[in-house]
Order: structure tokens, then C-alpha cells, then sequence
């Protein structure tokens, strides 16, 4: 009877919202509820009482194209400490299930990934370069057969689809998780060369706040957890770094080297994507051009004379986006004219 009451208390509301779409709000609440997803109904209702819920709604009721990843009832139950306690936050997180856009036929085998933006734009949990900007999700088959959802912290599935009008329903046995911070999200993505913060904190860098209009030096580490809005980090994992670490060794001394180094890492101001990388060759933080090659065997990411295979790609950050590369780019050259133009 609650599962009931609750579809009730959602399409109670949805006439002032959504007009003559109703109906098809009203459709796929039934479907949810045939296909055991009714934790997702009760948990929607409760995000239409809040202050952005009905525009979250509304937008999914459009018409428009739309995959809805809906987490079973046992995900919920999982999830239940993980949930916010509040209606905002709630929004929140079923904003960042519904993704924009017709997948239909779109299939990728990992490490290449699928990628679409989500209804979720709070500054709260959204930090890139454009103001406004939404927040994406990433999925792939992996090689066991299966859709899975990319860089969760629980590993997630998609465990069955079905259509409604215009929308997609993935059931998915995981509740998904936000992008968190690089803080929090690069110690467990195996990229041990950006892992810590006393590594990180060990390199300073000049650093432009536009809303202070002036520039100071931080460390890399503040500049990447919070400071950037909009970046692409190519992250070397373990085994990387160990098959350099004399190299690093030297250029610890050398503190203008080891800035370039980091520095031809980066991309600064562009949250370059995976599926984007092949088509937007670009110049580093360094003023080094950045040159991808997309074959059979990989994605590659080359600096100077080194190439690396990108392992893990889009490891998504609330300001950012992260590729886990298989080599250190050991390019200590410069161009501060381009990168200026950067």
C-alpha cells in the first residue's frame, strides 16, 4: 500500500507541472512499480515535495529522449546510510540517474566508454568550465558480457532495459554515487603519481582566482582539488611511476622541472572526455602539445617522445575528468607563450 500511496503523491502534483504530460508520467510510474523498481517511485515522490524535484520531473516527462538508470529495490536498501537525509540532496542524486539524449544502437566495449550528460547541474556537485554545466555518467560492456557503470565506488550493472515512450529504463543493482572530489577519488583509481596530497602539496604552482582577480601559488594539490573548473589530468598509475622512479628521483630537486613534468599532465580549463580525445588534439598546461591515436589495440596520449595507453579513462570529478595512463610523460619542455594562449 505505501508504493501506491506514494506513485498517488507524485502524480498528485504533476498536472500544475507537467500538463498533458501526465499521462506519460503516469505510465512509466506503472512500469517502475510492474518491474519491482517501487523504492525508486517512493524515493521520487519524496524529490517532487522539494523545491527543484517537479522541474527534475518535468524535464523527464517532456517528451524528450531519456535513459533513466533505475537502482532496484535492494540497491536502496543497501543504500539506505549512503542516502542524503535531505530533499535537496535526494534531487540531487536521482537527477544524476536520468541521462539526456537517444543511446539507441549505442554499444561500447571498455576501454572505450558511452557517455552522456545528466539532469544533475548543482554548483553544489558541479564544478566545470561553462557555468550551468551537467554532470556526465560513463558505461561500457566489460569483457564478462555486461553494461556496466563506470568509476562507481560499488561496481554496478546494468541488469535489464526496457523502453517507455521516449525513455530507456537500465535497471542497475547499485544506487550510483557523484562524482566526489579529486581527493577522495584518486587513491582509489591506482594513480599513485597524483595519489597524495603531501606528493602533490610538494609542488606549487601559480594559480589565476578570477574572482579575487589576482594570482598567487598553491599547491598542486589545492589547485586540483578545488581550484580548477574544468581540467583534463592524464593520472600515471603504480606500475608507471615504479618504471621511472629514478627519473623522478632526479628531477625532485629541481623544482622548475618537476612543475613542467606535472604540468604536461594537465589540460587546464577543458574537461576532455574520452570519446572526445581523438578529435581534440591539445596543448598542455606546459605549452606541449598533447596528440591522441585511437586503433585496435588502445587509446594513446602522447608528449614529447613518450606515448601511453590510457587504462582507466574518464574517472569523473566534479571539476574534471581523470585518464589513468600506463607511462609517465617524462616531457620537461616548455612553451609558455602557448600556454599562456592555453
Amino acid at each position: 500500500m505505501r508504493f501506491f500511496t506514494a506513485a498517488a503523491l507524485l502524480l498528485a502534483s504533476v498536472p500544475a507541472v507537467l500538463g498533458q504530460n501526465a499521462t506519460l508520467l503516469a505510465g512509466l510510474i506503472s512500469l517502475l512499480n510492474d518491474a519491482g523498481l517501487s523504492q525508486l517511485v517512493n524515493v521520487t515522490s519524496q524529490v517532487n515535495t522539494s523545491a527543484a524535484g517537479p522541474s527534475v520531473l518535468a524535464q523527464l516527462s517532456s517528451g524528450g529522449t531519456y535513459v533513466l538508470f533505475a537502482p532496484n529495490n535492494t540497491a536502496f536498501q543497501q543504500a539506505s546510510s549512503r542516502l542524503p537525509s535531505d530533499l535537496d540532496g535526494l534531487t540531487d542524486l536521482i537527477a544524476y540517474h536520468i541521462v539526456s539524449g537517444n543511446f539507441t544502437g549505442v554499444s561500447t566495449n571498455y576501454t572505450n566508454t558511452t557517455l552522456g550528460r545528466t539532469l544533475l547541474s548543482d554548483p553544489k556537485f558541479v564544478q566545470l568550465e561553462a557555468s550551468g554545466e551537467h554532470q556526465v555518467l560513463a558505461w561500457a560492456n566489460r569483457s564478462d558480457g555486461q553494461v556496466h557503470v563506470l568509476n562507481q565506488l560499488n561496481d554496478t550493472i546494468v541488469t535489464n532495459a526496457t523502453t517507455y515512450g521516449n525513455i530507456t529504463v537500465y535497471t542497475i543493482d547499485n544506487v550510483l554515487t557523484i562524482p566526489e572530489t579529486f581527493a577522495q577519488t584518486v587513491p582509489v583509481n591506482n594513480a599513485s603519481l597524483f595519489s597524495t596530497q603531501a606528493a602533490l602539496s610538494l609542488v606549487s604552482v601559480p594559480y589565476y582566482n578570477s574572482s579575487t582577480n589576482q594570482t598567487t601559488n598553491e599547491t598542486l594539490f589545492e589547485v586540483l582539488n578545488s581550484g580548477l573548473h574544468g581540467f583534463t589530468l592524464f593520472a600515471p598509475n603504480n606500475t608507471a611511476v615504479q618504471s621511472v622512479e629514478s627519473n623522478l628521483t632526479s628531477l625532485s630537486s629541481n623544482q622548475t622541472a618537476l612543475i613542467t613534468l606535472f604540468q604536461n599532465h594537465l589540460i587546464n580549463g577543458s574537461t576532455v572526455y574520452s570519446p572526445l580525445l581523438s578529435s581534440a588534439n591539445s596543448t598542455s598546461a606546459a605549452g606541449e602539445p598533447l596528440t591522441f591515436v585511437l586503433n585496435a589495440t588502445g587509446h594513446y596520449v602522447t608528449s614529447g617522445n613518450v606515448t601511453a595507453r590510457i587504462v582507466q579513462p574518464d574517472v569523473l570529478l566534479p571539476n574534471g575528468v581523470i585518464h589513468v595512463i600506463d607511462r609517465v610523460l617524462v616531457n620537461v619542455q616548455s612553451d609558455p607563450s602557448a600556454a599562456s594562449s592555453a
